[in-house]
């Protein structure tokens, strides 16, 4: 059997003609993001997406699908016919969702096909201008001084505002007391009221606040300062470069059996939009980095994450919300 028969007879099977992987997409794509419309996952997606439709000329769809930690989102995805009209938004919560919740049975490395990493985004962490503390070696401090003296906001377990602090409380052997919000919003709010003693947030939402001098930043978790916040060090300046799952990741993945053509020209085209300068300048707005990459490559991303999320999830005895 030629090569040439293997693969029309590969797309045929997978129900997309040869003709139709050329022309693909015939119809508006859906992709959707398992958090609330708005949010930064929101945003950095209809950056990338917006773009990739006026390529195509195609309207792709983001659709919002929040709730049970990314699992509604993911769900509804997992069930979709994997026919390259329905894609799903795939984060750090995702990653780590399956083996913190038994009840998360969707496995990204598992259950999806890996299409590619569109974007990386830091977050920064912030304490009330009310608190003597004012970076995260004096945060340790005080948390061995009085166990019971402070807690830290996140919003579900396996988030980026979740997951460094439980690291920084295994590997720095202290007591921070985690408090669980709906959204980033309701938890920036106690932070400068001083009910809350950290957070680690989406820059896009804390610098105004850090501007106004609402909130004092004691570290950031890019690799280089922030240009807007040129006095914040790095957590590896700080001392702790060591901190895992402090800066969010975001890719696109398919259900599994998604036709290979399919996910070779949707990735063809993140890596071709990650290029305009329109869209890096979007980015750089949210404050997060393009990335790109292959399928090959973010598949094995995802199975790095894995393990490294596995191991964490057992020193740290995470458990769902």
């Amino acid at each position: 059997m030629s090569l040439i028969y293997k693969f029309i007879l590969c797309l045929v099977l997978f129900g997309i003609s040869p003709l139709q992987a050329q022309t693909y997409p015939q119809k508006p794509v859906r992709v959707i993001v398992p958090f609330p419309a708005g949010g930064i996952v929101d945003i950095l997606t209809r950056s990338i997406t917006e773009k990739i439709a006026s390529n195509w000329g195609t309207p792709i769809i983001v659709e919002a699908r929040p709730g049970a930690g990314a699992l509604i989102g993911t769900e509804a995805v997992f069930n979709s016919p994997p026919d390259g009209y329905t894609f799903l938004v795939a984060s750090i919560t995702g990653s780590v969702g399956p083996i913190i919740n038994p009840q998360f049975k969707y496995d990204l490395r598992r259950d999806f096909t890996a299409v590619g990493m569109f974007a990386t985004a830091p977050n920064i962490a912030v304490v009330p201008t009310s608190l003597s503390a004012s970076s995260v070696s004096e945060i340790v401090a005080m948390a061995r001084k009085n166990p019971t003296a402070l807690n830290y906001a996140h919003t579900g377990a396996g988030s980026t505002n979740h997951l460094p602090v439980e690291f920084l409380k295994i590997s720095r052997n202290v007591k921070i007391t985690p408090v669980i919000y709906k959204g980033q919003p309701q938890a920036i709010t106690d932070v400068i009221s001083g009910q809350v003693q950290l957070f680690f947030g989406a820059p896009a939402l804390l610098v105004p606040h850090v501007k106004a001098g609402k909130l004092k930043a004691i570290a950031v978790t890019s690799n280089s300062r922030f240009d807007d916040l040129p006095m914040v060090p790095t957590l590896s300046e700080s001392g702790f470069g060591d901190l895992v799952g402090a800066s969010g990741w975001f890719g696109i993945v398919a259900p599994a059996g998604t036709p290979p053509v399919v996910v070779k020209r949707f990735n063809e085209e993140i890596n071709k939009a990650l290029k305009s300068p329109e869209v890096i300048e979007r980015l750089r707005k949210s404050y997060a980095f393009p990335e790109g990459g292959t399928p090959e490559s973010f598949t094995k991303f995802l199975a790095d994450e894995g393990v490294r999320w596995t191991k964490l999830v057992q020193e740290a005895n995470i458990k769902p919300d």
